[in-house]
């Protein structure tokens, strides 16, 4: 049986907050909110509900969220959008950031903390549907949770009369990487450092891309 698949909700924002998290630490022990603010989760967590709850959205705002639910809960999210409406994760973190009193000397030393990963990320290609913020909660692995929702995403790309979607990969998750692949996605490019892997325990960020046609 398919799972249910809906938008997501406000009454969603505590689920999102560590859909949030998971996606980037994927299956490493910790990825870009924990680098920015290694001290406080509470931190953390409060940059990401900026964001996920801000008023000009960026790529983390929670109306772009789809939802497969696992027993009548949630149970993996990702979101999907075109970046070229959204405000740029260049201008939307440090504002939540801020928003959160992580400012000035605190705030330029975070971003020191992430500059090994900037290094190793993707810009999309023009056009692209961007795929993002994908995540399981352990309790629902195992289910196609995460492919029937990559499927669903795609669609509404296609909807979109978007050509290409692309979605960022670290490198090593075999797990995503083979879910990705049963949805007609493929790498196409590769980052790779010894600053990245020593910040975060893994050799880079892969970049891969499904045609919609």
């Amino acid at each position: 049986m398919r799972p249910v698949i809906r938008r997501a909700r406000p009454d969603d924002v505590e689920f999102l907050v560590w859909v949030t998290m998971a996606a980037t630490r994927s299956h490493l022990p910790r990825g870009f909110w924990d680098l920015l603010e290694p001290a406080s989760e509470r931190d953390r967590h409060a940059v990401i509900r900026a964001l996920l709850g801000a008023e000009k959205p960026s790529w983390w705002h929670w109306k772009l969220f789809w939802i497969a639910e696992h027993d009548g809960r949630p149970g993996a999210a990702l979101s999907g959008f075109d970046p070229t409406r959204l405000a740029s994760p260049n201008a939307a973190v440090p504002a939540a950031a801020a928003a959160c009193g992580i400012d000035g000397d605190r705030l330029a030393a975070a971003f020191r903390r992430c500059e090994p990963l900037f290094d190793c990320f993707h810009e999309p290609a023009a056009g692209a549907w961007v795929v993002e913020s994908v995540a399981t909660h352990p309790d629902a692995r195992g289910r196609g949770l995460a492919g029937a929702l990559v499927e669903h995403v795609l669609a509404e790309g296609r909807a979109g009369a978007h050509a290409i979607a692309q979605l960022s990969l670290l490198i090593g998750n075999e797990r995503a990487q083979r879910v990705y692949e049963r949805a007609g996605f493929a790498i196409t490019a590769e980052k790779r450092s010894p600053s990245f892997e020593a910040a975060l325990g893994g050799p880079g960020i892969a970049q891969m891309t499904a045609w919609l046609g």
